[in-house]
């Protein structure tokens, strides 16, 4: 009965932290695409930053960025913020669900680390508070004026991150964690900076005064860290689907390169409209990047024949007894699964034969499945594996 309302539960949270996430990361892009294409208002308003005009839905924008409006010229401001509170809440009630409510198997790898369900959770929660805690520290020190410095130490404390939590949770909870933390600093720039500097230009504007230029200093810096963050993010949110990337033995050094490539492409979409002569070399970098990841992830982890002998079908089914049909049968023992996931089971030949490419990915060549290796498939058993689907995946 739990299982199945976190089932539900998982359905509907997901559903709905991916619809206000399209909201905020469609704004933040907006804003973003505004700012690189302001040009020079005619009139010479003093307090004008530039206009740009648009075509969108049958009919003409025309906007203006305004430093400062006198407080009668202002009807109604629209705010842009709880595309962001609903995001960050949606993704930490989902984060609860799966990962902390949802069963050992998610968070802990016994191959990595002989951690508790509980441990595992406490470093979870630990990683959290502390990521966003550090960041805060140092962009609210006097240090952050040296940008270009604090920038390369959160990318090394991010190294950091991400080789520890591979070292202590599963590869899947540790990219979870990795871009979940992300996710609540962007939350708290919007929280904590953004809309603060924005409430303070309002009451300023109110009181008929020009604000104060680290107010919107500030809230652009933080925005600009948010839209840096956004591509990454992103990728963490579906890399559940590629085991290919967490499953992996050097699965913190491909989470990073994903990151740098995901900042490259942001860096190109921020910067060649507004002429930017570097922009088609940064495509280019992103671009060779992904092929050469994609190129060294498609070497195989397990290598090595388990004998000198044809592997036979009897050899691997019992592998898949022992290891595989306490999820993947109709009729599953595992306390987590009362449902074969994603419809695989392994209970007649013919429907291990009509998976054999999801085998290969999932026990193979990467370390993803069995699902936190709570069954404790072994090296050797996963060479056979191969070595049987190498030669054909004979059902004799």
């Amino acid at each position: 009965m739990v299982s199945v309302i976190l089932e539900w539960a998982n359905l509907f949270v997901r559903w709905f932290h991916i619809i206000v996430g399209i909201g905020w990361i469609g704004t933040s892009f907006f804003f973003i695409y505004l700012d690189a294409h302001l040009t020079a208002a005619l009139g010479g308003n003093k307090h004008s930053a530039g206009k740009i005009w648009l075509i969108h839905s049958g009919g003409y924008y025309e906007v203006e960025k305004l430093k400062y409006v006198p407080p009668d010229k202002i009807p109604e401001l629209h705010w842009y913020k709880w595309e962001a509170y609903l995001t960050g809440l949606s993704g930490i009630t989902l984060l609860f669900i799966v990962y902390y409510f949802g069963g050992s198997g998610f968070m802990v790898d016994p191959a990595v680390a002989n951690l508790t369900q509980l441990e595992a959770v406490a470093i979870g929660i630990v990683t959290l508070a502390g990521g966003f805690a550090i960041y805060e520290a140092i962009w609210r020190s006097p240090l952050n004026r040296l940008e270009g410095v604090m920038n390369l130490v959160c990318a090394a404390l991010l190294v950091v991150i991400a080789w520890g939590l591979t070292h202590l949770l599963s590869g899947r909870a540790a990219y979870m964690h990795v871009g979940a933390m992300m996710g609540i600093i962007m939350v708290s720039n919007v929280l904590f900076v953004i809309q603060p500097g924005q409430r303070r230009m309002v009451r300023a504007n109110a009181a008929g005064q020009v604000p104060d230029p680290a107010w919107g200093n500030a809230a652009k810096q933080r925005s600009v860290h948010n839209n840096y963050m956004t591509l990454p993010v992103v990728f963490v949110m579906i890399s559940n689907h590629f085991p290919n990337t967490y499953g992996q033995k050097w699965n913190w050094a491909i989470l990073l390169a994903l990151f740098v490539i995901g900042g490259l492409v942001r860096y190109f979409l921020n910067t060649f409209d507004r002429g930017g002569k570097a922009a088609p070399y940064v495509l280019a970098g992103a671009v060779v990047g992904a092929l050469a990841l994609a190129l060294a992830t498609s070497l195989p982890m397990s290598s090595g024949a388990a004998s000198g002998e044809r592997v036979s079908f009897n050899q691997v089914d019992a592998v898949f007894a022992h290891r595989c049909v306490q999820c993947h049968s109709a009729r599953p023992t595992d306390d987590m699964f009362h449902e074969a996931p994603n419809g695989v089971k392994f209970d007649t030949k013919q429907q291990i034969a009509g998976v054999l490419a999801k085998i290969k990915l999932m026990a193979v060549d990467t370390n993803a499945m069995p699902l936190g290796n709570k069954t404790g498939m072994t090296e050797k058993e996963r060479a056979l594996l191969g070595v049987w689907i190498a030669e054909g995946a004979s059902l004799d």
